[in-house]
């Protein structure tokens, strides 16, 4: 994984993150709470803002926006922190199947294990590609191979009820509309 090193105050950044071998992992609130956790974390220390996310068993999709940080600084806590916390609570839960997985699946000999099978930060470039990123996140529980609910703003791992019905989010949220408002960028604004 290569991240730009630079720090542009004014990108928006699309996060794919898929666990090894697609394991579906983030099946409970315990292990679903991780990422959720270090999300919260991010934006309380003012590293990013959370614009649009969901939580799916195998792999999680967010848009962000680095504050202090640049992207590759911010995958990379968001990696370690949650790997080292998964990693945590498989022992504490005694997982051993998935503990072995993620040891034979290792990438590199500073780390016993691999959780992360990868982190994409892909640039958001133009309006369209914001708001596809955003119907593709919101529109994960409910596509025919997860159908996880009926209704995507019913998944409550995901900022779908918020931006559909005004839903309060399992983690606070920057609503990207008022922030498009405040924030026009000849990149992101909609209908720019």
């Amino acid at each position: 994984m290569t991240f730009p090193s630079f720090h542009d105050s004014t990108h928006l950044y699309f996060i794919t993150a898929s666990i090894i071998d697609w394991k579906h992992l983030f099946i409970t609130p315990e292990y679903i709470n991780i990422p959720l956790s270090s999300f919260a974390w991010l934006q309380k220390q003012y590293r990013i803002l959370l614009f649009a996310f969901v939580i799916m068993p195998s792999h999680l999709h967010a848009i962000i926006k680095p504050v202090t940080d640049t992207i590759g600084e911010i995958v990379q806590q968001f990696g370690s922190f949650t790997a080292h916390e998964i990693l945590k609570k498989l022992r504490t839960d005694n997982q051993q199947d998935l503990l072995n997985l993620f040891q034979q699946k290792k990438r590199d000999q500073r780390h016993d294990h691999s959780i992360w099978q990868d982190i994409q930060a892909k640039n958001i470039y133009s309006p369209d590609f914001l708001w596809q990123k955003m119907e593709y996140i919101h529109q994960n529980p409910v596509a025919k191979e997860w159908k996880l609910v009926e209704d995507r703003a019913d998944y409550p791992y995901s900022s779908a009820g918020y931006y559909d019905y005004g839903r309060k989010p399992i983690i606070e949220i920057t609503d990207i509309r008022d922030w498009l408002t405040s924030n026009p960028s000849p990149g992101t604004a909609k209908g720019a």
